[in-house]
């Protein structure tokens, strides 16, 4: 992959035991995960095939082997959030490179 490589974290949510009896939801980080993160121009901003939802990011990566992500998971820079809107496995389902359509949360 051709660009400057960012490294995100991969998080899933699971539940916590809150010590009283009963669960919390929370975030557990699966692994660091190193791409391009490129950023959608306006012109280019798509709805990802979901009703009101706009991406801000494209994240390239080669196929992650190991670990299955999905658009329930999130990736981590820091402070900043990205959520999953769409996941396209890119090279005819070769299963070599995946992008992965980003929602910056704010």
């Amino acid at each position: 992959m051709i660009g400057k490589k960012t490294t995100l974290e991969l998080k899933r949510k699971i539940l916590v035991s809150d010590g009283m009896g009963g669960f919390v939801e929370g975030w557990a980080g699966l692994r660091n995960i190193t791409g391009v993160l490129s950023t959608i121009r306006g012109i280019e901003r798509v709805a990802a095939d979901k009703i009101t939802v706009i991406a801000d990011y494209y994240f390239y990566i080669d196929f992650p082997v190991g670990v299955a992500i999905t658009e329930a998971d999130i990736f981590v820079k820091g402070t900043t959030e990205y959520k999953i809107i769409y996941i396209n496995n890119v090279g005819a389902n070769q299963d070599r490179r995946l992008q992965i359509t980003l929602k910056e949360e704010i």
